[in-house]
């Protein structure tokens, strides 16, 4: 009697399991707040369940024609709700606080993914994504589909022990760089890519930086972004800060697309392979290994000409 008791037993909890994941609604209007997101919506190929997005949400080029609720920081109650969503999706950036307070308040389906908005995790964000979007087959795929990056990157950084010195420049205001410190995206994968960001050790997060710290510091190579679409910072290398640094003098300055390099989704582990490259120059890519979307990294030089 003992094995068809446990029988039974294990056949009602999977009716009952099969019973409840039936009945759970599969969600059809997805609000994204975050680029990494609608990324990974749009590579599960369920990009026509989005009904809005948020200004950093630029690639694929065609998720810039959905409506738009704002920047990522500065999203509106009102305006999310208005396209009736029957889920929220945003990174850990999301805000302001107290409009993601209002939102759950309202009792809408809202999950703001915090903990998988880093290098590390993107597979698990993917699947996060997938499982939420009732297409867990798909995520698992798509997130199979990086470990060619990951073992690219090992291979890579495998043939050289040479640490390069890096800054990141996110942008020139007044005259003054913005470059990344500790706790940024860009610091971590300036370390997955076998640099050391030197402006870790003296600044956190994104800071202003003076030409005085900038000769201090004379970096090996200097990384820009091109911001959403906008022009790459081309004459980076001609400011007081650097026109000195061995990056401009060796022409080691290069510039990346923002949301390839920096936007933590599917593109990400392919772009800091990318930037392991440029940093190791005589390094080779291992037999086989293809990107699979487009390179973005240009040097000074080739902006200029």
């Amino acid at each position: 009697m003992k094995p068809l008791f446990t029988y039974l037993v294990i056949a009602s909890f999977l009716i009952t399991t099969n019973i409840s994941q039936a009945l759970e609604p599969t969600p059809q209007r997805v609000v994204v707040s975050g680029g990494s997101i609608t990324e990974i919506i749009y590579a599960l190929e369920e990009q026509d369940r989005i009904v809005g997005v948020d200004s950093t949400s630029v690639f694929p080029i065609a998720a810039t024609l959905k409506p738009q609720i704002g920047y990522v920081r500065k999203i509106s109650t009102e305006g999310i709700l208005s396209l009736m969503p029957d889920l929220v999706l945003g990174e850990a950036d999301t805000g302001p606080k107290k409009v993601v307070s209002q939102l759950q308040s309202t009792g809408v389906n809202m999950v703001i993914l915090s903990e998988e908005d880093n290098f590390l995790t993107i597979e698990n964000k993917i699947n996060h994504i997938a499982k939420l979007l009732n297409v867990p087959a798909k995520g698992h795929t798509l997130a199979n589909s990086l470990k060619a990056d990951r073992d690219a990157l090992r291979y890579v950084l495998s043939q050289s022990d040479y640490k390069p010195r890096v800054l990141f420049v996110l942008s020139v205001r007044s005259g003054q760089p913005i470059v990344a410190g500790a706790h940024t995206s860009a610091n971590e994968l300036i370390n997955a890519a076998g640099g050391i960001n030197i402006a870790a050790k003296h600044l956190d997060n994104w800071k202003p930086l003076s030409t005085e710290a900038a000769l201090a510091f004379n970096p090996d190579a200097i990384i820009t972004m091109g911001r959403h679409g906008d022009d790459p910072l081309t004459d980076i290398a001609k400011l007081a800060h650097f026109k000195f640094s061995n990056a401009a003098k060796n022409k080691q300055v290069y510039s990346f697309d923002g949301s390839y390099l920096l936007g933590m989704g599917p593109r990400t582990p392919q772009a800091v392979v990318e930037l392991a490259s440029v940093l190791h120059p005589s390094t080779q890519l291992p037999t086989g290994y293809k990107f699979r979307f487009a390179k973005t990294s240009q040097t000074t030089t080739e902006l200029s000409e």
